[in-house]
């Protein structure tokens, strides 16, 4: 995979071609223990992925109370799961309604016929799962990842304005963004800077004993403003410190 159109063609090449992958989510009654489910699946115009789950469901009461989740795809037909691609759709959850719970709901009986009629015998609902980033790796040393906006062809709400927040961050707050980088992967960080933010969250260049570390802080809620994105810097915050 040379370039960034041809990683993307491959991976929705993928996605398109398998019918279920691995729900990871947060065990809502386990304090967040990651959790995985075997899921069918369809993918919709843009590459947001619909599934069709029982309101009763351990991974449906998860998503109610954490919507992050990663949708993880794998190469079917490969007697080596670990050589060949394989490829985890970090998303954020939400149920649709009115006109786009009805095109969900289309798409996804476009794929699975039969799954109709457990809507209401079941308690069965759509859900979309939006992704934020996909980590792709398509055998021994040919990974990477790839932003919402490569894959779904939409520019990022807060692209104007990022340029901005960084340096806002960086200027007045370097003590919370080592925090951040801290809890985010980078433990020990003498320092941290800003180095970029999307939708999804805020992307942190750390100082630690062993050298330069980048590290992701991922946002609770999509930020599709810079109040937003003031508001899920927050959160984070309060978070991290809400766990010492």
């Amino acid at each position: 995979m040379a370039g960034a159109d041809e990683e993307r063609t491959a991976v929705r090449a993928l996605f398109a071609r398998e019918t279920h992958g691995v729900l990871c989510t947060g065990h809502a009654s386990a304090g967040g223990w990651p959790y995985g489910s075997v899921v069918p699946y369809a993918v919709l115009e843009r590459g947001d992925v619909a599934i069709f789950v029982s309101d009763i469901a351990e991974h449906t009461r998860n998503l109610v109370a954490d919507r992050r989740a990663t949708l993880l795809v794998r190469d079917s037909d490969s007697d080596a799961p670990q050589q060949d691609a394989r490829h985890a759709m970090m998303a954020r959850a939400r149920r649709p309604d009115g006109d786009e719970a009805a095109a969900v709901e289309q798409a996804y009986f476009a794929r699975f016929p039969g799954a109709a009629r457990m809507r209401e015998a079941h308690g069965f609902s759509a859900w979309l799962l939006e992704c934020e980033r996909i980590r792709w790796i398509a055998g021994f040393g040919a990974m990477g990842w790839i932003d919402r906006a490569t894959w779904t062809g939409e520019p990022d709400p807060l692209a104007p304005h990022a340029a901005g927040i960084v340096a806002h961050l960086n200027e007045d707050h370097a003590g919370a963004l080592q925090e951040l980088a801290a809890a985010a992967g980078a433990p020990g960080a003498t320092s941290a800077a800003a180095v970029g933010v999307d939708r999804g969250g805020l992307e942190l260049l750390a100082e630690t004993d062993g050298g330069p570390r980048r590290v992701r802080a991922t946002f609770a809620d999509a930020a599709d403003d810079p109040d937003a994105a003031r508001a899920q810097v927050v959160a984070l915050l309060r978070a991290v410190r809400s766990r010492r």
